[in-house]
């Protein structure tokens, strides 16, 4: 199995954060197009643009070439982690990302076609991650593919220095190999003094735990939680979801403040291309939360929790991420 699959990127994090000034042999091939916003909607007098990013190209062997002790045996799967991935912007903010898998021409890649965006986690090696050790996670998704916009005012701040890596699984239910690309649309503005821009801190809440993102769900109803207590101060802005099939929701509860922070419920085969090749639908929405989320205070004590609602059978490496992206003071 691609070790533990997004169980070991923390892990992975942990030497790779020690590697950033390694010339990488293989680095993440992409093309950047970058747009100004068709909105031309100012975010405290600096002009938004979009940038779209292409990471590939990825091979995925044809369905039965895959490892039957991984979970997913029979699909042909293509899992790595590529150095020195390519930023939208330097010296900005991004202030939103829209995540997909498309193939050479531009359409979509999905599993009504085969192909399976399983994840894809983008990690800057240059600052520390604030819930795990290793590298910084920044912006991910699995196939639910959702966009997520920061509020107006806030933005996550990419320096000239960083460096970032991408951690990839992909995956083929189809009989024949297939070519595809992860893109992902970053909006972003300039940083500088008059920016007017907030900084966010990404916050990674794994119902696994640092070190073992998967786990099995049982038959019928079950709920798991992870624990963290935060070492930062700020307001939480923004957190968005990751479940697997079968996953029914997601939420995060600030125990210290009695209060809950976000709660989202997964949609599964909301429109075609989410129906796989076997008729089973699978996740096609996570809607995010977004605005005046809650405080964190220092010393909170986070909870997160998802829950799998399988009929029939168990799921083997379920999973239940929560990001979350906080305004520190």
């Amino acid at each position: 199995m691609f070790l533990r699959r997004l169980a070991s990127a923390a892990a992975i994090a942990l030497a790779v954060g020690s590697m950033t000034a390694v010339q990488n042999s293989d680095p993440a091939s992409a093309d950047a197009q970058t747009t100004q916003s068709d909105s031309a909607e100012v975010r405290a007098s600096a002009q938004e643009e979009t940038t779209t990013v292409r990471y590939g190209p990825y091979t995925l062997p044809a369905a039965g070439s895959g490892d039957s002790e991984d979970g997913h045996g029979g699909h042909g799967q293509e899992s790595g982690i590529a150095l020195n991935a390519e930023k939208p912007c330097e010296d900005c903010f991004i202030t939103g990302f829209a995540p997909n898998l498309t193939y050479a021409d531009g359409t979509d890649a999905n599993v009504d076609e085969g192909a399976m965006m399983h994840h894809f986690v983008l990690f800057d090696s240059t600052e520390d991650d604030a819930v795990c050790p290793g590298s910084q996670r920044i912006f991910s998704s699995g196939n639910e593919r959702v966009a997520s916009d920061f509020p107006d005012g806030y933005g996550l701040e990419v320096g000239a220095g960083e460096r970032w890596y991408l951690n990839y699984d992909l995956m083929n239910m189809a009989p024949e190999e297939q070519t595809v690309y992860i893109e992902i649309e970053f909006s972003h503005t300039a940083a500088g003094a008059d920016a007017g821009i907030t900084p966010l801190t990404p916050l990674w809440l794994d119902v696994g735990g640092c070190f073992g993102s998967e786990y099995d769900a049982p038959e019928g109803a079950s709920e798991e939680s992870r624990y963290w207590r935060s070492d930062l101060s700020g307001d939480l802005v923004h957190m968005r979801g990751h479940l697997h099939h079968a996953g029914h929701s997601i939420w995060t509860d600030n125990i210290s403040e009695h209060s809950r922070l976000c709660r989202i419920e997964a949609e599964e085969g909301g429109s075609p291309e989410f129906v796989d090749l076997n008729g089973h639908g699978q996740i096609s929405d996570m809607p995010p939360c977004s605005g005046d989320l809650g405080r964190v205070e220092r010393g909170d004590l986070l909870r997160t929790t998802a829950r799998y609602e399988i009929e029939g059978h168990s799921h083997d490496d379920v999973m239940g991420i929560m990001t979350g992206w906080l305004a520190e003071d």
